[in-house]
């Protein structure tokens, strides 16, 4: 199926990895090799949760938050404490931050995905 999701350029940082997609949560799920990547959200309801989220296990996401993001929201998604970091649309280097993660997952960094 195809969709038409929010910060399409994700895409083109992640190319040549070629994740699923799938619309769950109310925003659209990236996966790669069966785990869950990003998710990535933009609507109109509470737009002050727009952004994406990048999915880790919580051993690693200390370390992860300091290399991607350190955000003073947290998000138990899937019910899951310390799994998702959060990086708002609104910060002035948005896109450089999800571009670095893009650039992790490409290079299989193993502290990504769930």
């Amino acid at each position: 199926m195809s969709y038409q999701i929010p910060y399409d350029f994700v895409l083109q940082y992640l190319y040549p990895v070629r994740p699923h997609v799938q619309k769950m949560l109310g925003c659209y799920g990236l996966f790669v090799n069966g785990k869950n990547i990003l998710l990535l959200r933009e609507t109109d309801v509470n737009p002050e949760f727009n952004g994406v989220f990048v999915a880790t296990q919580p051993e690693f996401f200390e370390a992860l938050s300091n290399e991607l993001h350190h955000s003073h929201m947290e998000f138990d998604i899937d019910g899951s404490h310390h799994s998702w970091i959060f990086i708002s649309e609104d910060l002035d280097d948005f896109q450089g931050k999800v571009q670095k993660a893009c650039e992790m997952i490409k290079q299989g960094d193993e502290r990504i995905g769930k």
